[in-house]
């Protein structure tokens, strides 16, 4: 059976899911993992990919979302070769707007979001370093834990997030039609 993720998770679902959203009926089931920071995750040592804290500029070529940066976030770049494959956005102690939820939330300790790679260095641990290099840095920065929203359907970055020590702590689901809107918030 197809999984969902590949059905919802390309171009053809995103147009679905914008036709619907300007029409004004949306909806959005989302977890949010979260991980103590007490004990770092290990950097590998086998892997091509390096990764550095940097300015949204070193990432243009991937496209990145950066008017969407927060005062204070940080960008990290995956790089092989001397050329970006990847990046995320990390802050600690910012409100962001969660646009699939309309809310404005905050987190404790650290926030990583937007996680990318290219579609041709995917499956290599690329994500991993990245996510795994954002937490050591703002671990030694302070922050005690970290937290990313995942969507539901979403099962790449799910397990992603898994394999690195984190664990789904809440359901986050939202849903409107024109100016009716209904949302939940539930522990697991």
């Amino acid at each position: 059976m197809t999984r969902l993720w590949r059905l919802t998770r390309n171009r053809y679902g995103r147009t679905v899911y914008d036709t619907l959203a300007r029409a004004g009926v949306t909806a959005t089931w989302m977890y949010e993992y979260t991980r103590s920071l007490a004990e770092q995750i290990p950097a590998s040592t086998d892997s091509p990919v390096s990764i550095e804290r940097c300015d949204p500029a070193r990432v243009a070529s991937l496209d990145p979302p950066a008017d969407d940066l927060v005062a204070g976030e940080d960008v990290f770049a995956a790089v092989v070769d001397g050329e970006p494959v990847g990046y995320l956005f990390c802050s600690v102690g910012a409100t962001h707007h969660i646009a699939p939820l309309d809310r404005r939330l905050s987190f404790d300790g650290a926030y990583i979001r937007r996680v990318f790679v290219d579609p041709d260095c995917r499956n290599r641990g690329v994500a991993t370093a990245m996510v795994a290099a954002a937490c050591r840095h703002v671990a030694d920065d302070g922050a005690a834990e970290a937290t990313a929203l995942v969507a539901l359907d979403n099962r790449p970055s799910r397990a992603l997030f898994e394999r690195l020590g984190f664990r789904a702590t809440r359901a986050r689901r939202y849903a409107a039609v024109g100016p009716l809107s209904w949302r939940s918030v539930r522990d697991l």
